[in-house]
């Protein structure tokens, strides 16, 4: 009976771990589907014709490879921040490798870059996963506050709810801190987090830190709306600066909810819904995809070009003390 009973236990799970894995690719397939059947296929292939891709991939490539350098230099401060020294140049092919794994699985290229770091600086796996996961919140903070400051800016009708995005973020913000640093009274009761490992770069971490961290993203998300702004005209449209700089956030976050493969179902979902009254949607599908395949694509070459010195600074240990070598077995 008890033999029994957890092959059915492990049957159950396999079921539930397959069915989390199809989710994904039947979600992504789904969007796709309902998005193909408003938009005309023939005007989505017309608009991609007619784009000039030369402008195109002069906006868009230049940005990647940008982006990427300038999204090592803020992981590298913040790892310096709180575990010590380390060359920038050590982190630029685990940053690369996180890239090229994300465009798959973004929760496993964060577990990579955390045992990375973990054999480089001889540190636990929790404190860093705890940097990690502090980056991550405050990435999502900072493109809701630029969301919010673009629509300030926006005149045409966007939703206002947007202005009170970062009143709740903030408000949150100093809750969770507050449960961090010392706890507070709730109903009568002492609300204190406990001593985890999990949470030590929150406890570390001052506010000179957190606006560090905001400031140093800045630039990155500037960036991206230049790019955009200038890209999205060798399709034919404009869109206004400002507009830009209050959805191109949303849509950086909507499209990293982990619903879709490689977001390629939300991100030109939200593009239509942001956009749709001011530029055509097959436009816009054409436009959304193609940047969104370029990026991805210089991702995933940036990540294949760090991939030889990552694997042998992972592995290489390993590899030299098993005295295994290539061709032989």
């Amino acid at each position: 009976m008890t033999t029994d009973s957890s092959m059915g236990t492990k049957s159950a799970k396999t079921k539930r771990g397959l069915l989390r894995s199809a989710l994904p690719p039947l979600i992504t397939a789904g969007i796709l589907f309902l998005i193909f059947r408003k938009v005309p296929f023939d005007a989505f292939l017309q608009a991609l014709s007619h784009a000039d891709f030369t402008r195109f991939f002069a906006a868009l490539l230049p940005f990647s490879f940008l982006y990427f350098a300038l999204d090592t230099v803020v992981l590298w401060y913040v790892v310096r921040w709180f575990h010590g020294n380390l060359a920038l140049s050590d982190l630029l092919p685990v940053r690369a490798v996180d890239y090229l794994l994300s465009i798959l699985n973004h929760r496993v290229s964060q577990g990579a870059m955390i045992v990375y770091l973990a054999r480089k600086l001889s540190t636990g796996l929790l404190e860093l996963t705890s940097t990690i996961l502090c980056l991550d919140f405050l990435q999502k903070t900072h493109l809701i506050l630029w969301a919010s400051v673009g629509t300030l800016f926006v005149t045409e009708e966007l939703p206002r709810a947007l202005l009170l995005a970062p009143v709740a973020v903030i408000g949150l913000w100093f809750l969770f801190l507050g449960y961090i640093h010392g706890g507070f009274t709730f109903l009568g009761r002492v609300m204190k987090a406990p001593d985890w490992r999990l949470l030590r770069t929150f406890r570390l971490a001052g506010p000179e830190h957190y606006m560090g961290v905001l400031l140093l993203k800045a630039p990155l998300l500037l960036i991206a709306v230049f790019a955009h702004s200038y890209a999205t005209r060798a399709f034919g449209f404009e869109i206004p600066f400002a507009r830009l700089l209050a959805t191109l956030p949303i849509i950086f976050l909507v499209g990293a909810l982990p619903i879709n493969v490689a977001r390629l179902g939300t991100t030109p979902l939200a593009w239509i819904f942001f956009h749709g009254d001011i530029v055509p949607a097959p436009q816009l599908l054409a436009y959304s995809l193609a940047a969104h395949l370029t990026f991805m694509l210089a991702n995933a070459a940036i990540g294949i070009g760090f991939l030889p010195r990552a694997y042998r600074e992972l592995f290489g240990e390993e590899i030299r003390l098993s005295g295994w070598k290539p061709g032989y077995g």
